[in-house]
C-alpha cells in the first residue's frame, strides 16, 4: 500500500484514501482551448491547467459525496440525462473556466486590476499548496505552482467583477421591481391522504366539514398565532412580489387575497379547488430581508445575462480529443484527521490576507489527502445500489 498526505490552504485538515484504476497520460502543453476574443486577439488554455481545475473539482465533490454514492459514483447518472457525473462535472467545469476567462478580460470594465497584496496573498497560498504536497499527489492533481497561482487569480477576478457588475446593474432596479411582501398562511389539505400501504384516500364528507370549520374559526380569530396553536396547526411563511401577476410558488387566488389586505390583517377562507382551504395574514407589506434578496436575484439575473452576452461575442472552442483524456481515475475519500483544528487556526491568517479578493480564494482547499491503490472494479452491487437509492433521496 503506497500512503501519500496531501494538503491545501483552507478550512481544516482532512485524510482520505485515494483509488487507483490506472492513470492515462497527457500532455500537459497540448491546446485544450482556443479563443477568438472578437476583436482579432487569439489566446489558449492549456490541458495541463484545465486537467488541474477538472481533478481539483473532483478531489472536492469525493471529500464530501463519495461516503453516500459510493466508489461508483463517477459512472452514475446523477442527472437522470443519460451522462455520467464524471461528464456532468466535466462539463461544468468548463463552462466555470470560460466563465471565470471572460471576467478577466473584462475586468477593466470596471478598472478592476489585483493589487499587489492580492497577488501576494495568492502567491503564498499556491506555494503554500506546492509545499504541503507530496511529489506523488501534486502528480495525481496535475498540480503545478503556476496552475494553482493560475486557478486562484481566475477565481479573484471572477468574485471581484461579478460583484462590481451587479453593483453596477442595481441603478436599473426600482423599489417596486424588488418590493416583498409575506404572509403566514395554514392550509387545509383536502385532496386526500394515503395509508400504510401507500394506497390514495379520499377524506370524508365529514372530514372536509371539520377542515373548513377550522379554517372559518382561523379566519374568524382575533389572535392568529394563539389560534393556530390551538388548534394543533402548522402556520408557515411566504413571500411575493407586490402587484405580481404569476407566481410559480403559490396560487394566485392566494396572492389575490394577499393583495387586498393590508399588514397584520387575516384572509376570509380561500378555497383552491382540488386542494383545499388556505388562511393568511399579513405579516409585512414590506419585508425589507425578502425584499434585499429579491433584488440580489434580480443583480445576480443581470450578471447571467450580460455573461451571455460577453460568450457570444467570443468563439470558445474547445478539443474534445484532448479532454477526453482527462479521467477521474482516483478517488480522493475525506476524513477527520488530528491536526485539523491546528490547520484551522494556522490557516486563518491566511483566509483573512484574501479577504478582500474572494471568500473562496483559499476556502476551496485544504485537505490533507492519504493515497491507497486499489480497483475500483470490485465495487459491489450494494454500493452502487445505494449510491442510486442515495440520489433519489437528495
Amino acid at each position: 500500500m503506497k500512503m501519500d498526505r496531501m494538503k491545501t490552504v483552507g478550512v481544516a485538515a482532512l485524510a482520505a484514501a485515494t483509488l487507483f484504476t490506472g492513470c492515462g497520460s497527457l500532455n500537459p502543453d497540448a491546446t485544450l482551448v482556443t479563443i477568438n476574443t472578437g476583436d482579432g486577439t487569439k489566446d489558449t488554455i492549456s490541458l495541463g491547467y484545465g486537467n488541474f481545475v477538472a481533478r481539483y473539482q473532483q478531489s472536492m465533490y469525493d471529500q464530501y459525496l463519495l461516503s453516500y454514492y459510493g466508489e461508483g459514483m463517477w459512472t452514475t447518472d446523477m442527472s437522470g440525462t443519460g451522462s455520467t457525473f464524471e461528464d456532468d462535472t466535466k462539463e461544468s467545469v468548463l463552462e466555470e473556466m470560460e466563465e471565470q476567462y471572460l471576467a478577466k478580460i473584462h475586468a477593466a470594465d470596471y478598472e478592476i486590476t489585483l493589487s499587489e497584496e492580492q497577488n501576494t496573498a495568492i502567491a503564498e497560498a499556491a506555494a503554500k499548496f506546492i509545499a504541503d504536497n507530496s511529489k506523488e499527489t501534486l502528480e495525481e492533481l496535475g498540480a503545478t505552482e503556476e496552475y494553482v497561482k493560475e486557478y486562484l487569480e481566475y477565481r479573484t477576478y471572477y468574485s471581484l467583477v461579478s460583484e462590481a457588475a451587479k453593483e453596477a446593474s442595481d441603478a436599473d432596479i426600482t423599489d417596486e421591481a424588488c418590493w416583498m411582501r409575506t404572509f403566514s398562511y395554514v392550509s387545509f389539505d383536502t385532496s386526500g391522504t394515503t395509508d400504510e400501504e401507500g394506497n390514495a384516500v379520499e377524506y370524508t364528507e365529514d372530514e372536509i366539514t371539520d377542515m373548513k370549520a377550522q379554517a372559518k374559526q382561523l379566519a374568524t380569530s382575533e389572535d392568529f398565532d394563539a389560534t393556530v396553536e390551538e388548534l394543533g396547526l402548522t402556520a408557515q411563511t411566504y413571500s411575493y412580489l407586490k402587484g405580481e401577476e404569476e407566481d410559480t410558488g403559490m396560487d394566485m387566488s392566494i396572492i389575490e387575497a394577499a393583495e387586498a389586505l393590508g399588514e397584520g390583517e387575516i384572509s376570509d377562507v380561500i378555497e383552491v379547488d382540488g386542494v383545499g382551504f388556505y388562511v393568511i395574514r399579513i405579516d409585512a407589506d414590506h419585508d425589507e430581508e425578502a425584499s434585499q434578496t429579491k433584488r440580489e436575484s434580480l443583480q445576480t439575473e443581470a450578471f447571467d445575462s450580460l455573461m451571455e452576452t460577453w460568450k457570444s461575442a467570443i468563439t470558445w472552442k474547445v478539443s474534445d480529443k484532448a479532454w477526453s483524456k482527462v479521467k477521474f481515475d482516483a478517488l480522493f475519500q475525506a476524513t477527520q484527521t488530528e491536526d485539523a483544528e491546528d490547520a484551522t487556526t494556522e490557516d486563518a491568517t491566511t483566509e483573512d490576507a484574501t479577504e478582500e479578493t474572494t471568500d473562496e480564494t483559499v476556502e476551496e482547499g485544504a485537505e490533507e489527502v492519504t493515497e491507497e491503490q486499489t480497483e475500483t472494479e470490485d465495487v459491489s452491487e450494494e454500493t452502487t445500489e445505494e449510491a442510486t437509492d442515495n440520489t433519489e433521496a437528495e
